[in-house]
Order: structure tokens, then C-alpha cells, then sequence
């Protein structure tokens, strides 16, 4: 499920209140209007109505696509400088899940991608995306020239 919900943020510059749109979770198999509005650079966009600023919202922000098998979680930077933040990884960069979890998680959200820029989330996700449709059509249409 794709997550979003209106906030009412401040302008940095001029401290203008507006209301924006923040997702924190976009799922591209169910809502492929939030992988559009990704790869557009319209997700967690801020834009002042009074004064022209432009920022990201440093927000976490999960992509996953079930589909496909591919999840990739964006982290503000500065969210490394928290020991919270750190204890959420093992050492191979994993999630840890602790605790029972009440449903089956599917392997490709254990395997998430980590990236703390929203650049590299976008061509992480770009990059899976290649390899599925590249493997897909080599099977699809094998060289008979290798055999």
C-alpha cells in the first residue's frame, strides 16, 4: 500500500504555511501514479507558494514494488547520526526485524536497498527495472548463436 497524508509545513525562507502532500510509502505494483510522480521529482517536493523556495522533504521514504521484487527505503542523511537509526541494521546493512510479526514479510522488503539520496533511489529502482526487463527478454529470445 502507498502511504501519503496532507501536512502543513513551514517555508524555510520566508515561513510561509502551506499544505503538501508527503508519502512515505509508495507501492508501484498498486499506485503507479506515485512511481511516476517519483521519477518526476515530485514526491516529498517542497515548493513555496509566497516565496519560489524549493526543498525535499527530509523524509523517510520506502519504494517497493511486489511485483517486481524490488524495495528500496530513502533515509534523510542525517538520519545516520542516530544511534536508533544504526540499530535498525545488522552489519551486512539488513533490516533486523525483532519482535513477532503478525504476517509474512514478503524476502524482498527484508532485502531492502538502503540510499540517502532520492537521485540514487531513483536510479536504483531504474537499474532493477533494466535487469528484469534485459533478463526477461534474454529468455524470452535466447541467442542460438551460443549453443
Amino acid at each position: 500500500m502507498s502511504i501519503h497524508e496532507n501536512r502543513t509545513v513551514n517555508c524555510p525562507k520566508c515561513q510561509q504555511k502551506q499544505t503538501v502532500m508527503v508519502w512515505s510509502s509508495i507501492n508501484a505494483t498498486l499506485n503507479p501514479d506515485g512511481r511516476n510522480k517519483l521519477f518526476d521529482g515530485q514526491i516529498n517536493h517542497f515548493k513555496c507558494v509566497k516565496c519560489g523556495y524549493e526543498s525535499l522533504i527530509p523524509i523517510p521514504l520506502l519504494y517497493h514494488d511486489p511485483e517486481r521484487k524490488i524495495a528500496a527505503h530513502y533515509f534523510p542523511p542525517e538520519s545516520m547520526k542516530k544511534a536508533e537509526f544504526l540499530d535498525q541494521f545488522d552489519l551486512d546493512g539488513k533490516f533486523v526485524v525483532t519482535g513477532e510479526v503478525d504476517f509474512d514479510v514478503p524476502d524482498h522488503l527484508l532485502d531492502v536497498h538502503v540510499v540517502f539520496n532520492m537521485n540514487e533511489l531513483v536510479s536504483y529502482v531504474i537499474f532493477r527495472e533494466m535487469l528484469i526487463e534485459f533478463n526477461q527478454q534474454n529468455l524470452s529470445n535466447p541467442d542460438p548463436g551460443l549453443n
